[in-house]
């Protein structure tokens, strides 16, 4: 049986980069017209389909194949971590070691928190257009290329995701019991930094309101990069989510608050830099003492009670979420984190930022998979509409 056909092969055939391939498959205009023939040609000859959806992608921008133009100065969003296939498995309670059960049901979707933040961003449109690039790695085989074609149908530009000859796409695997309540196991990625930096730096020398956002396991690149002076971005955030335990110590929330504009955090994570099992109230009471001063905001999630928005010098505030029966909580922290900076990045307004974000990571709950219900600026403002209906009704 032949073997399927991959990006690595189009390289080879046309005599390019695997990244001149990916900026033609993408649309992206810096390529020259030669290399995009000899792309396409390859393509052809080769027979080469990511999937299904690959017929509507080559040729096309991300913003016409979601319909969208974007304006050209449409603010930036860069993000940096994992691009993983996550199979969701949706079983009534958690299966006791040894068993064989049969799932509810097995979902599979391209995942990561990086991803996840990114497909948020570039989602939801209206009045929040964002350009958004992810900085990632992939493997040649054809669960990368199906994640990339996902990728792309989502609006991300793909340029600086780097396809590893020999490699494989990360998996993770998600156990979902009723109610929402989820595991999750997930393999390592490992992402080269010099690339990292040079990706960064041509984004941030092209100017214009651009925001870096890294998940909690990617906190060493804010050293290794160095992000000071002209290699800094307008805005740099950061998601606690799997921050390394001695970046979860007092010292290290005030080195984060230092390097950063905006800090999104868990309640675990507030509890574990504040030492203590801390009810709601008392707990934004107390992190509202620890953000005083010079520095980053807080964006604390709270789950179903909704979020706190924290900023030096001004009284918290509490945005209430939607009433959603909860299907499967995974990255609802995430779709948060990419509806807010959207918003945000649009508008220079957190306290709207956040209350979109709270409609928008509310409606993400209502299905198995994180990206399983599209967050549009649509749905988002009937949500605001009528904050007090459930958003399952």
């Amino acid at each position: 049986m032949k073997a399927r056909a991959t990006i690595k092969d189009v390289a080879r055939l046309a005599r390019v980069s695997v990244g001149t391939v990916s900026r033609v498959v993408n649309g992206n205009p810096a390529v020259t017209e030669q290399n995009r023939r000899a792309v396409f040609d390859a393509i052809q000859r080769l027979g080469y389909r990511p999937s299904s959806v690959a017929r509507s992608l080559v040729g096309q921008t991300e913003q016409a194949r979601r319909g969208i133009t974007l304006p050209p100065d449409a603010p930036r969003l860069t993000t940096i971590g994992y691009v993983s296939i996550d199979h969701s498995i949706l079983t009534d309670e958690m299966p006791p070691a040894g068993s064989r059960v049969s799932a509810r049901l097995i979902h599979r979707s391209v995942g990561g928190p990086a991803t996840n933040v990114a497909i948020a961003a570039s989602r939801l449109g209206g009045d929040f257009p964002v350009a958004v690039n992810l900085i990632s790695s992939l493997g040649d085989d054809p669960e990368s290329d199906w994640a990339l074609a996902q990728l792309l149908e989502c609006g991300l530009n793909v340029e600086a995701v780097e396809r590893v000859a020999g490699g494989r796409l990360s998996r993770s695997v998600i156990i979902v019991e009723t109610g929402g309540r989820r595991t999750i196991l997930n393999e390592p990625l490992s992402l080269p930094v010099p690339r990292i930096r040079d990706y960064l730096g041509e984004a941030v020398a092209r100017g214009g309101r651009h925001c870096l956002h890294l998940e909690g396991f990617r906190v060493g690149l804010l050293d290794e990069l160095r992000l000071t002076g002209a290699m800094r971005p307008e805005l740099v955030t950061i998601d606690t989510t799997g921050l390394p335990a001695h970046w979860q110590t007092p010292a290290a929330f005030d080195e984060l608050r230092r390097a950063c504009d905006f800090i999104f955090m868990s309640r675990p994570a507030a509890r574990q830099l504040l030492g203590g099992q801390i009810d709601e109230a008392a707990l934004v009471e107390a992190l509202a003492k620890r953000v005083e001063g010079d520095g980053a905001s807080v964006v604390l999630t709270m789950g179903a009670v909704g979020s706190a928005l924290i900023r030096p010098g001004a009284a918290p505030i509490i945005v209430p979420a939607l009433a959603v029966e909860p299907v499967d909580v995974t990255g609802a922290g995430d779709i948060f984190v990419g509806v807010f900076l959207a918003v945000y990045l649009n508008s220079r307004n957190a306290e709207l930022a956040a209350r979109w974000a709270a409609v928008g990571a509310s409606y993400s709950i209502g299905a198995v998979g994180v990206n399983a219900v599209e967050i549009t600026a649509q749905l988002v403002t009937q949500g605001l509409a009528a904050p007090s209906e459930s958003a399952g009704s």
